[in-house]
């Protein structure tokens, strides 16, 4: 059952419950009032009828205390016809009729008959309700039972009109309060709708999908956090296929890079191998092989680096920036040939791994110094910038373009891979320094301009001086 239908229903049964019988419960208390009013009415009028019949008693008593049954009866006609004929009376005198206008029947006349209190019944006559009305007077030793009837037919017929008219107010506010609340839920349901179709249109894998609901009720909160859980799912999909590209790509770079040298190392071995070629042509051979053999072994070592750091848990401890700085200048300058490396390092304690940091800018330098500065020039750059300590590496090389720079830290990748390869690059030094830039919870920052250079930074936690 749809939850709009269960609303409907909900409503609707709650609705016609309460009204039906809140109204049924206010006719019975009306009717009940009603009953109880003409009751004491007709009591009080029988009560009027007992003493104007005892008075008429006490008049035409003879001298020796009999009551004249002739008067009596006349005294009841003559009420009867007073009122026209509207008067229902029956009078008893010592258990005999003296005088009726009503049938009693033998039950009826035992249950009035009983005491000098007042005493009165309902009774169902021929489709009409009555009200009979008992009280007894002894005089002389005469038990005088009178018996009035009252026509109550207009309190009952008023009862049965109010809830025939109850029933059908009853059925219009039903009918109006189904047709009401269905719009009603339609409305308020609608934006739940639109969630459901959305999700359906989402597990399609139509991600781009959002529910615009913008009110600020729950429905409104619960489609806004929706959208929130959306955009966070695209992300990660995203994510994901930008992995699995990627690690696609890194094995299909990792193959070429290891076909190209095997393939060179099996053809320069034939020529070995075929003992056809004199001594030059053999050397270069072992040369070209020698080569080729260091480029792998190289690459295995890059590869094993990587793999070490995507594991690594280090402890990070102080170092003096300008010491390690110089060390580093001492232990790379004579390799960089024409290159001159200048150091503009300011003072500072710097939290960091020794020997991860050493790799990382040794990197970087080998980088830089592969871009063919046109000055000859890689200038290092230390300082303080917002307690924190920015290292950078600045040459102006050939530089990188701009659609290039979001994917440089990728596994293999190289912007010119013919350039790449005479220089003897794979594409994996600024992964490595990626990863290390991460384990110190920082992370490159890469701005570079075709034919103007490169700088690449990273920061450090700095430490209070030692």
């Amino acid at each position: 059952m749809k939850f709009t239908l269960k609303i409907i229903i909900s409503v609707v049964a709650i609705i016609s419950i309460i009204f039906s019988i809140s109204g049924i419960i206010m006719i019975k208390s009306n009717f009940k009032h009603s009953l109880e009013k003409t009751i004491s009415q007709n009591i009080e009028a029988h009560t009027l009828e007992r003493y104007g019949m005892e008075n008429n008693i006490d008049t035409n008593i003879n001298k020796k205390g009999e009551i004249s049954k002739e008067q009596l009866s006349i005294y009841a006609r003559s009420l009867v016809y007073y009122l026209e004929n509207n008067k229902r009376i029956s009078i008893y005198i010592n258990d005999e009729k003296l005088y009726s206008n009503i049938e009693i029947d033998e039950d009826t006349f035992k249950n009035l008959n009983n005491g000098k209190e007042i005493k009165y019944i309902l009774k169902d006559i021929k489709n009409y309700k009555y009200m009979l009305v008992s009280s007894s007077i002894e005089i002389n030793n005469y038990k005088i039972l009178l018996i009035s009837r009252y026509d109550i037919t207009d309190v009952f017929t008023e009862r049965d009109r109010q809830l025939n008219y109850f029933y059908k107010i009853d059925i219009a506010v039903i009918l109006v309060s189904a047709i009401s609340i269905c719009i009603l839920s339609l409305f308020l349901t609608k934006p739940i709708i639109k969630l459901n179709e959305t999700s359906k249109k989402i597990t399609q894998g139509l991600y781009k999908e959002r529910i615009d609901i913008k009110s600020k009720d729950e429905i409104g909160e619960l489609a806004k956090s929706f959208n929130i859980m959306i955009d966070n799912i695209e992300d990660k999909i995203n994510e994901l296929e930008l992995s699995v590209k990627q690690r696609e790509e890194f094995i299909t770079n990792f193959t070429h890079e290891l076909k190209n040298p095997m393939t060179s190392i099996i053809g320069y071995a034939d020529i070995l191998k075929s003992g056809k070629y004199d001594n030059d042509v053999n050397l270069r051979a072992a040369n070209y092989i020698f080569n080729e053999a260091k480029r792998l072994e190289t690459l295995a070592h890059k590869l094993m680096d990587l793999m070490e750091l995507s594991n690594e848990h280090i402890t990070l401890e102080s170092l003096d920036i300008v010491w390690f700085m110089n060390n580093l200048y001492k232990d790379i300058n004579d390799t960089l040939g024409e290159i001159k490396l200048e150091l503009n390092i300011e003072k500072a304690y710097v939290v960091a791994d020794k020997v991860l940091l050493e790799s990382c800018l040794r990197n970087l330098i080998d980088n830089s110094k592969k871009a063919n500065p046109k000055d000859k020039i890689i200038r290092v750059v230390g300082k303080v910038e917002n307690n924190k300590y920015k290292i950078s590496i600045i040459d102006k090389g050939c530089g990188i373009p701009e659609e290039d720079l979001p994917r440089i830290t990728e596994s293999f990748y190289m912007v010119d891979k013919v350039r790449a390869k005479t220089n003897g690059r794979s594409g994996i030094g600024l992964s490595i320094c990626e990863k290390i830039a991460k384990l110190h919870n920082s992370k490159l920052e890469i701005t570079s301009k075709v034919d103007e250079g490169t700088s690449i930074s990273l920061y450090l936690e700095v430490e209070n001086e030692k």
